[in-house]
């Protein structure tokens, strides 16, 4: 047994000692480039040179389109942080209480409004923020010559970002290629994912709710991802919008399925001869996709088989519609008809999933409305926003309280934390995360301090000692489980080597400069810890509201509220509550995800019934019946009752109406806003009592 735990220890180890070779060779690459940018620094006598090297490392990303994206929003972060940084200065000369409150209000400025944005859009808002802090402090004792000192912190961010891409372009060839061979394989994968996870819908085997927030999050990632091969593949604008139309309908899709499982759940009676052939054919298509998806054969086997399935579930809901008067037990063949139903919305969305993956010109329009929305937090952007302002004046006020020499670097390394961070789902995790790494960073660089720089001036020797720790710092930033730690450690471990042309730092100068540094971070980290912390009852009622206001614009703005608006909003706010709380108190996280998909399955069929009153083939007191269910499906939230008389009278008018009605085809009509109706009370009633067992709960 101990020989067979430390065979594990060694096989979870070994991203670290048999690192594979694109991880391997992306921290050599890197770690040589950073190398390189310093010399070049040190040959131009720039002052501050190591912060060429960290340039490298915080542009460098796992794809070339990440690492342009980065790249490009660093140099415009850069450059318009320093023209702030200018203006900063000019404006509160030798005035410190003047200038730091402007200093404060600017990263928290930066800070809110990298909240607001996604991928390297924010980076760009984190790059005015504490590019303008490191020109303006550095200044803040010579504002004469603000200037030069903005154009010489710029020269060695864009040295930084030239060299990195030039490096990573000449190194990965036929990026442009290979982008579309990974995009296709990223979509690959969510559609064989979800595919997966409504067959076990369908064979009664419902993956847990953790497991299915996973796929919806994953999926969402991958959205955000789509730009940055965007980007390598030329910005090709159809093959992206595909791209993300495939995902956005992947999220549908397995939406959809939820529905069903609803439906399937609902039925009293197994299904019959009518229902079974078909869901068991349908999970036999949803079997083949991982083999049948790697060629555009087989891609038109699966879009021709649910095409058929489609029709042939159509007919059925047809002959069940037109048995109903010779037979002696109509609910079961209504039962029947619900299900039908959701089977026929679920493979259509099956093969719209298919005609968006393959790109079919049929489906040009359509894809441009299939893509996920995301909210901006305003709440978040506030509150990260006062968190920075207040770490700015605070580590101002020990600054000029202490009167420390080296104060400064606290102010300006609390300014990088709160405009990094800030962007972050969870900042105090991040915060925490990347302290340790620049502890790390301090002690890795003790020995080239302390035994290689003081005994030789040889640049190669210099070289060959750092890159050591640099290319492990690589490898740790490369595995996810570690990536947060690597990437403060990488972007560290260059500063506290203190490189200089004509000076050497000596022992006090580098304690006082790692002080600065760990103080810095962990006086922002504890800021974000203790000031407006996230809370779980708070955030409850707030999504609460959400919900609430999205489910009233369904039914009086129905245009603004689409199927990707409405799956997007309640994705996000779970990757907000996940973010915080996946550690804690597994069984009421579990709760509370249950309860969350069961309102999204709501709300998708509730946009479906809102579209049914627009449908002219319906009879104007069908219509009627709808239009006097859907408040009542709003007062369910907020009375917070898991019913109420209007929902149940207004079903069963439905139920005694299709059972009057003598045409078959407005039979199976009323059957599916039966369906629809009674998956909303279902789904409500579930979030309701949830909603319930969850209201005292605060962390």
């Amino acid at each position: 047994m101990q020989g067979k735990t430390r065979r594990q220890a060694i096989w979870n180890w070994e991203w670290l000692f048999a690192p594979s070779l694109s991880d391997f060779l992306f921290s050599l690459r890197t770690t040589i480039t950073s190398l390189i940018a310093l010399s070049i620094a040190m040959w131009m006598e720039l002052g501050q040179p190591q912060w060429a090297a960290m340039t490298i490392w915080i542009v460098a990303q796992k794809t070339i389109g990440e690492s342009l994206s980065k790249a490009h929003w660093r140099i415009v972060g850069t450059l318009l942080g320093a023209v702030a940084a200018i203006v900063l200065v000019s404006a509160a000369p030798q005035q410190p209480w003047l200038f730091f409150p402007m200093l404060a209000f600017w990263i928290g400025l930066c800070a809110g409004l990298g909240t607001l944005c996604s991928n390297f859009r924010s980076y760009m808002f984190v790059l005015m923020g504490f590019t303008c802090a490191i020109i303006s402090i550095s200044a803040i004792t010579d504002s004469d010559h603000v200037f030069q000192i903005a154009i010489a912190r710029s020269t060695y961010i864009i040295l930084g970002v030239i060299c990195e891409m030039t490096v990573a372009l000449v190194c990965e060839p036929n990026a442009s290629s290979r982008a579309h061979a990974a995009i296709r394989e990223y979509l690959r994968e969510i559609i064989i994912m979800t595919a997966s996870v409504v067959r076990e819908i369908l064979l009664k085997r419902s993956p847990p709710a953790r497991d299915l927030y996973d796929t919806f999050s994953h999926v969402m990632a991958l959205s955000d991802r789509i730009e940055f091969s965007a980007i390598e593949t030329g910005r090709s604008r159809s093959m992206t919008a595909y791209a993300q139309g495939t995902l956005g309908e992947a999220t549908r899709f397995l939406s959809r399925g939820l529905g069903m499982r609803t439906r399937l759940s609902l039925s009293v009676h197994e299904n019959g001869p009518e229902v079974s052939p078909l869901i068991a054919s349908f999970v036999t298509t949803l079997e083949n996709v991982p083999h049948l998806l790697t060629t555009q054969e087989g891609e038109q086997v699966l879009r021709d088989q649910t095409d058929r399935l489609v029709a042939d579930c159509e007919t059925s809901i047809a002959r069940t519609a037109a048995q109903e008067d010779s037979s002696a037990d109509r609910a079961f063949l209504v039962e029947q008809q619900i299900v039908l139903q959701g089977l026929v919305l679920l493979m259509r969305e099956f093969s719209l999933l298919m005609h968006c993956f393959s790109g079919m010109e049929s489906e040009r329009k359509t894809v441009s409305r299939l893509r996920l929305v995301r909210f901006p937090d305003w709440r978040a952007a506030l509150i990260n926003g006062l968190r920075s302002f207040v770490s700015v004046l605070l580590a101002a006020l020990i600054w000029e309280v202490t009167g420390w020499p080296t104060g400064s670097l606290v102010v300006m390394f609390v300014c990088v934390v709160c405009a990094r961070f800030a962007a972050f789902p969870n900042p105090l995790v991040a915060s925490k995360t990347f302290f340790f790494g620049a502890v790390w960073a301090v002690l890795a660089a003790v020995v080239p301090v302390f035994l290689i720089m003081p005994v030789t001036s040889d640049y190669p020797l210099f070289c060959f000692f750092v890159a050591i720790p640099m290319v492990i710092g690589g490898l740790v930033n490369r595995h996810a489980a570690t990536a947060a730690v690597g990437a403060s450690f990488v972007n560290f471990f260059p500063f506290m080597l203190l490189p200089e042309n004509h000076s050497r730092v000596d022992e006090i100068q580098w304690f006082n400069t790692s002080l600065a540094l760990l103080m810095g971070l962990g006086l922002g980290g504890m800021i974000f810890r203790y000031l407006l912390p996230f809370g779980v009852g708070h955030f409850l009622k707030v999504f609460d509201r959400f919900i609430c206001k999205k489910m009233k614009e369904i039914t009086t703005l129905p245009e603004c509220v689409s199927d990707q608006v409405w799956v997007g909003g309640i994705v996000q706010g779970m990757e907000n509550f996940i973010a915080h709380c996946k550690a804690q108190d597994l069984a009421r996280v579990d709760l509370w995800l249950h309860s969350t998909f069961a309102v999204m399955t709501a709300g998708r069929n509730l946009i479906y019934l809102e579209s049914k009153l627009t449908d002219k083939a319906l009879p104007a007191d069908i219509v009627a019946h709808i239009r006097k269910a859907i408040p009542s499906f709003l007062s369910m939230l907020h009375k917070t009752q898991p019913s109420t008389g209007d929902v149940t009278d207004a079903m069963q008018c439905l139920r005694e109406r299709e059972q009057k009605e003598k045409s078959p085809l407005l039979r199976a009509k009323l059957t599916d806003v039966i369906g629809a109706m009674a998956i909303v009370n279902a789904e409500l009633s579930s979030h309701v009592v949830a909603s319930r067992r969850l209201a005292d709960w605060k962390l």
